[in-house]
């Protein structure tokens, strides 16, 4: 008989990675396992985590288990710790794989009553159909449900890409932007975005296929190596969208990069969209030939930017009232105010908030907030330290430490010790005079000329703007 302990570990080590770390953390990792006979017991604190891992993780244990159990295991139960009744859905042996197969779809099912009929009547191209087995991999046919244009919160640092994407959803739309490129750090919504796009086409019968890069090559390599390549990329022409996200990953992947330049190409000739997503723009993909670089370029590039303040506070209070959640408005702004880096840690933010009031039976009050994000601040209130604010600098613009409290007025040293002056104002708010002593005893005037400079070269250098972004986002990102 298998050690469930064992098996429920080895299942922790993938999801860990399959997972974003919050997610993990806050619901997997307090789970414990026990076996019973064929039965491996999960046991959650209490109903509420038995919900969760129920709705949304529940598909993945299954298969994990059955995996590593060579078979032993033959069905899974999520209880209350202590409470002999099952509060999960059991897998038995006779209908374990047919629960294991539903599982990957069932969660787009629910939310999208048409997805199984707009897919078979476009051929069983989507993603949830695979491509006979050519691999068993059920991401290939992952689209989050939730990932909709409805659910996009869109401002100032995100509008261009919305609206691009918006545009391909349209039944009119002549694919005016192809491909379309989006870029901008993790975290940010470009996912988000083309799955809007894919349920878009989902809702016109239309077909799609939709690979992370490193799905993406896992799928050409078992193509090549089973000498199925050809069969492979005929599957995946038929479809009306390719999106592959994360696309720098291809970069130094010769063959599979150059497979990849033959899938594009067939793509455009045929007047079919293409979606790619990177961390940033085709001109900087520096590793990739310039095949690649004018290709990627050919279409529209559109960047996501770090959400400004007002679009932080609405995607808190957005996805709070998708989750049934009451947050007041000052608790939003004191989380905006908080985490500031991307979206993700937003989305981590609230949900550690939730699960503390879900958990002591609180309300969502500013109190609450600040005991339930404490740690967050702690590490923020440490990342933009004076300390920090010069070494981060120094390091960008590769000048020491000791020259930016030095005396040395060169321009390649002036202006980095501007920069730190004019964050060190922003993110700290100390004062003038206490700035200017912690770089080398600076007259206060000195500060404000410095801050002052600073604001005006953001506006008229969009570059040096950019890089002060950079390194506020950094600051703050802890």
């Amino acid at each position: 008989m298998s050690d469930g302990l064992s098996v429920w570990d080895k299942c922790l080590n993938e999801l860990k990675y399959q997972l974003k770390e919050n997610e993990f953390t806050m619901w997997l990792r307090p789970l414990s396992a026990k076996q019973d006979g064929s039965t491996l017991i999960l046991l959650a604190p209490n109903q509420y985590f038995v919900a969760h891992v129920q709705e949304q993780h529940f598909g993945d244990i299954a298969s994990l288990v059955k995996e590593h159990s060579d078979g032993a295991i033959t069905s899974v139960v999520i209880q209350v710790e202590g409470n002999h009744r099952s509060l999960a859905t059991h897998t038995s042996p006779k209908n374990l794989d047919t629960r294991l197969a539903a599982s990957t779809v069932s969660k787009s099912q629910k939310n999208d009553a048409t997805f199984a009929d707009n897919n078979k009547s476009a051929g069983g191209l989507s993603l949830a159909a695979g491509y006979d087995q050519l691999a068993s991999d059920k991401s290939l046919s992952y689209i989050n449900p939730d990932f909709t244009f409805d659910t996009f919160v869109h401002g100032k640092s995100n509008m261009l890409a919305y609206k691009a994407c918006l545009e391909l959803g349209k039944k009119q739309s002549q694919n005016r932007h192809n491909p379309l490129f989006v870029y901008g750090a993790s975290g940010l919504g470009k996912t988000h975005l083309m799955h809007s796009v894919a349920h878009r086409y989902i809702k016109m019968s239309k077909t799609f296929y939709y690979f992370s890069s490193e799905k993406f090559i896992n799928q050409l390599v078992y193509a090549l190596r089973n000498q199925k390549i050809e069969q492979f990329k005929q599957k995946i022409k038929r479809v009306d969208l390719l999106v592959i996200d994360d696309v720098h990953v291809l970069a130094g992947k010769s063959k599979s990069s150059n497979e990849f330049l033959s899938l594009f190409a067939d793509f455009m000739v045929e007047g079919k969209q293409v979606i790619l997503a990177s961390d940033r723009h085709p001109s900087q993909m520096t590793e990739f030939d310039e095949r690649f670089r004018s290709r990627f370029s050919s279409g529209l590039a559109v960047a996501i930017e770090p959400p400004e303040m007002d679009t932080r506070m609405q995607i808190l209070q957005k996805k709070a009232q998708l989750m049934g959640i009451e947050l007041p408005k000052e608790c939003a702004l004191f989380m905006a105010q908080n985490v500031v880096s991307n979206v993700r840690r937003l989305e981590g933010a609230l949900n550690q908030v939730i699960a503390n009031a879900n958990l002591t039976g609180n309300p969502v009050d500013i109190d609450m907030v600040r005991y339930a994000l404490k740690d967050v601040i702690a590490i923020r209130s440490q990342a933009v330290s004076m300390d920090n604010i010069r070494k981060v600098v120094g390091e960008y613009y590769d000048v020491s430490v000791k020259d930016l409290m030095g005396k040395k007025r060169t321009r390649s040293i002036a202006r980095p010790r501007q920069i730190a002056m004019a964050l060190a104002r922003e993110l700290t708010k100390e004062s003038y005079p206490d700035i200017g002593q912690s770089f080398g005893g600076r007259d206060h005037t000195t500060v404000m000329h410095a801050c002052d400079k600073i604001a005006q070269l953001c506006l008229e250098d969009p570059v040096l703007d950019k890089e002060y972004k950079a390194l506020s986002m950094t600051l703050q990102a802890g």
